[in-house]
């Protein structure tokens, strides 16, 4: 289900001593990929670990794209969160981002401190209920943060500015042209449909600022401890619901109409109860915030295959695996709500 953006760092060595507070002829090697961004860790001329690692932009090069997230970052720092965050290093003119070009056109940086830990295990139900009381944390920090002025990224309930060239996501399919099957077109409308039987009660919930992206890709975990949440890329005001539905899709994922998913989910749950709650409004519209997320993704896919960003396959694959939470909603929904209303509603122990 992952989708890579073309193009890494032309070159394995980089001289970023310049910009920033390194040794010169730094090597890169690659840490890990997102949708849209990639990771390295950097290295000594003599393959020293350094403590940093560098993060590349490959949808844009223009800095106004991430100063919310700079800004969010720096005032969360102000928190005494009980893990880690990737505030950014400042560059010797001060600056949290530079534009470099290595050969293939400027890229956009950041340099971040290298976090201990790795990705949690989907299938530990003690990481999975630190994850969840993570998140809440992380919600009653963002509580507090002041965004005035910045550039936040279009909220999930908002289909139609997820991609600028997607401005109608009825119409999202089709704009494939014959490439999409009838069948796919129909799920995906029928889906969407859904999604707008419940956009008024959705857009009255409460809103905060949330993670907006609460991934098992960015967590990391020591045993049973959350060390860093990553990637504040997506944050911008939601209902709290979204990041609680987001981590149910992609904890759940590979087991989802197994059975083996409610323990999982339930461990998310009460997690979360440990520092938050949901209220019952936010919990009846979970299936509707699954489905969001969903539609949200393929939105931004469909996008960057119209921009020959991405291959079709990686729309098609994402349209598959959409039906089939679809299914499993349609199938369990009403389950999924009761599950996580009576984690929620329980005692703290």
């Amino acid at each position: 289900m992952a989708n890579h953006p073309r193009g890494g760092i032309h070159h394995p060595s980089i001289d970023l001593s310049h910009i920033w507070a390194l040794p010169a002829g730094c090597v890169l090697r690659p840490l890990g990929q997102g949708y849209n961004n990639l990771l390295y860790r950097l290295y000594t001329a003599a393959g020293d670990p350094l403590p940093f690692v560098l993060r590349v932009y490959g949808n844009h090069a223009n800095p106004k794209y991430i100063q919310h997230e700079i800004a969010i970052l720096k005032q969360l720092g102000e928190h005494a969160l009980p893990f880690s965050l990737p505030t950014p290093i400042a560059t010797h003119r001060g600056e949290f981002w530079a534009l470099v070009d290595e050969g293939q056109g400027p890229r956009l940086m950041t340099l971040v401190p290298f976090l201990p830990g790795q990705n949690p295990d989907v299938r530990d139900l003690a990481q999975a209920e630190a994850a969840g009381a993570a998140m809440a944390q992380l919600h009653v920090a963002l509580r507090q943060v002041q965004v005035r002025g910045v550039n936040l990224p279009k909220p999930y309930i908002e289909l139609g500015k997820v991609h600028p060239l997607v401005p109608q996501p009825f119409e999202a399919m089709r704009a494939v042209g014959s490439l999409a099957t009838k069948s796919d077109v129909a799920r995906v409308e029928a889906i969407l449909t859904r999604i707008l039987e419940h956009e008024k009660l959705f857009r009255i919930l409460p809103q905060q600022l949330i993670h907006g992206d609460f991934i098992p890709g960015n967590v990391l975990a020591e045993g049973s401890r959350i060390t860093a949440v990553l990637d504040f890329e997506n944050c911008t005001f939601n209902p709290c619901l979204m990041d609680f539905a987001i981590a149910i899709d992609t904890w759940c994922w590979d087991v989802i109409s197994s059975g083996q998913e409610w323990p999982r989910i339930a461990a998310l749950a009460r997690g979360y109860r440990r520092a938050g709650r949901l209220s019952e409004a936010e919990i009846d519209l979970l299936p509707t915030g699954i489905l969001l997320r969903n539609a949200s993704v393929l939105m931004h896919l469909i996008g960057r295959f119209l921009a020959n960003l991405s291959p079709y396959v990686d729309v098609e694959q994402w349209v598959t695996a959409m039906q089939r939470i679809d299914a499993w909603l349609i199938l369990y929904g009403e389950r999924l709500v009761a599950c996580v209303r009576e984690q929620m509603s329980a005692e703290v122990g």
